[in-house]
């Protein structure tokens, strides 16, 4: 069984491109989600992406963010997002995730991404690709996307730390957005989800992360996620298996490294979700 590794805050340590080299990168597209909806989730990264050749949604904190064709955005650490199309359409699009310690967290460095990081901070920023002022950030994540390998390690934590001075610079994004403390207790939830999801997990566990009762453990997610902290598990884990499939793992280890207990559970839920069976899935590519 792959084992997750988890900060202690219980945000997720995503798998980057390299060991010791904390960026991911990726080209994909809407379409491998059902309902053309990626699943809600958080990590301390930072997170870009751009829309290449059709328009997109993301839902940060709560709030639906619009990109059209070229445009790109920035998601602040620790903020609960996803992407997905409103209109269920397709749409190909180029992600960087990279974590902080990218950068070597000197004082004077730690200080200001925490300042940058902070909950009175924007959430997110969205980039234009009309405005001409946004386009060498576009440009800092195209780099990223097409270059984030360990030797180039020089010229990708340059881009980094370029992009963050651009997004530094802006007084805009979401700065005048109240925070709203529930996203804290969903957050709290979401990543006992992130840390545990191997393992049996029961309502009142998710309820306790939070340090809520289970029924307002229940209207949290339904006002804020849109579903139940159950359906949210089996999202999650869904998610996990699609990973372990596409890095080359039997339908079999994935189903249960994931914390499903029976094949026939996992493939009804998979194709509910995905709309095809997980061997259809895992014979699928996706062009670049």
């Amino acid at each position: 069984m792959e084992t997750l590794t988890v900060r202690e805050d219980g945000s997720e340590v995503l798998k980057y491109n390299a060991p010791d080299f904390p960026i991911s990168t990726d080209f994909s597209c809407l379409s491998i989600f059902r309902d053309y909806a990626a699943g809600c989730h958080w990590h301390r990264d930072y997170e870009a992406l751009i829309a290449l050749d059709a328009e997109m949604d993301y839902q940060v904190n709560g709030q639906a963010v619009h990109l059209k064709k070229g445009d790109a955005i920035f998601v602040n650490s620790g903020r609960l997002h996803y992407g997905y199309s409103a209109e269920m359409q397709e749409c190909h699009y180029c992600f960087a995730v990279f974590h902080p310690e990218l950068l070597g967290l000197t004082p004077a460095v730690a200080s200001a991404l925490d300042r940058l990081s902070s909950d009175t901070s924007p959430d997110y920023w969205l980039l234009c690709a009309e405005d001409e002022a946004d386009r060498p950030a576009i440009a800092a994540i195209r780099f990223l996307c097409d270059h984030a390998v360990p030797k180039e390690s020089l010229a990708v934590i340059s881009a980094c730390a370029g992009l963050l001075d651009e997004i530094k610079k802006r007084n805009t994004g979401n700065a005048d957005h109240a925070a709203d403390p529930d996203w804290a207790l969903i957050r709290s939830m979401v990543g006992y989800i992130q840390n545990h999801y191997q393992d049996r997990i029961l309502l009142e566990e998710i309820a306790g992360a939070g340090a809520v009762c289970r029924s307002r453990c229940c209207q949290l997610f339904r006002e804020k996620l849109h579903t139940t902290p159950m359906n949210y598990v089996i999202r999650y884990r869904l998610e996990k298996a699609c990973d372990l499939i596409r890095e080359g793992s039997s339908v079999t280890d994935a189903a249960y490294s994931v914390g499903f207990q029976g094949l026939s559970y996992f493939s009804e839920s998979f194709k509910k979700v995905y709309g095809s069976t997980p061997s259809q899935y895992a014979g699928k590519r996706l062009p670049r």
